[in-house]
């Protein structure tokens, strides 16, 4: 009977390691591949917040300009000429509130032949035009007022002739002139008129004044 002996210890077999050299190689090689991947998505991210950084300053560079114009606007003297326009516009809008509250209350204590002319002298009010005076007689009617120029004078009167009481009434005579301007500030220099004065008549102007009196507009 033989036996067989094995006489080579495996404590002295090569031993095979799980990573071995081309696992390293392959892990380092996954390892650059991600590295270079997060890399480029990172650069990507600070492109864009770039991008967005540079929109907001260009809007804020853009909205720092208009805040200095309308500071640069805000801070420019108010113009004189335009304060004293709109003061006598303010004026004049008082005067015919004034004027139409008068012409209502005649009409309520006027008597019954004058009273359809009152009401047609308020209904036929044109805008830029304005009564600063007014007589109404038989057979006479003058009416005094101002315009912010001189073409108002027409549509006024074609307007005033719409009236019932008005109506086939023509006009016998009409003085127009610039209206006289003080000078401001004591300087002697008159400023440009903005509207003209008138007066219009049917009739003989020789006529005593039976209605109204000078009233504002």
């Amino acid at each position: 009977m033989s036996q067989q002996i094995n006489l080579i210890s495996p404590l002295l077999l090569q031993k095979r390691y799980a990573f071995g050299l081309r696992e390293m190689t392959l892990g380092l090689v996954v390892i650059l591949a991600g590295a270079l991947a997060w890399g480029g998505v990172l650069h990507y991210q600070a492109g864009a917040l770039e991008t967005r950084a540079t929109q907001q300053e260009a809007l804020q560079a853009a909205a720092q300009q208009e805040l200095d114009q309308l500071a640069a606007a805000a801070s420019r003297p108010v113009s004189a000429l335009l304060t004293a326009r709109v003061k006598a516009t303010q004026a004049r809008v008082i005067q015919r509130e004034v004027l139409l509250a008068a012409v209502g209350s005649t009409i309520e204590q006027a008597s019954t032949g004058f009273s359809p002319r009152m009401r047609a002298l308020a209904l036929g009010s044109t805008e830029g035009v304005w009564l600063n005076g007014f007589s109404l007689a038989p057979g006479h009617v003058a009416l005094k007022g101002s315009a912010l120029n001189a073409g108002l004078l027409t549509a006024y009167m074609d307007r005033l002739g719409e009236q019932a009481a008005f109506s086939g009434m023509q006009f016998s005579g009409m003085d127009a002139g610039l209206a006289q301007s003080a000078g401001e500030g004591g300087t002697g220099a008159a400023a440009a008129p903005d509207y003209v004065d008138f007066a219009l008549y049917s009739g003989s102007r020789e006529k005593p004044v039976d209605q109204g009196g000078p009233h504002g507009r």
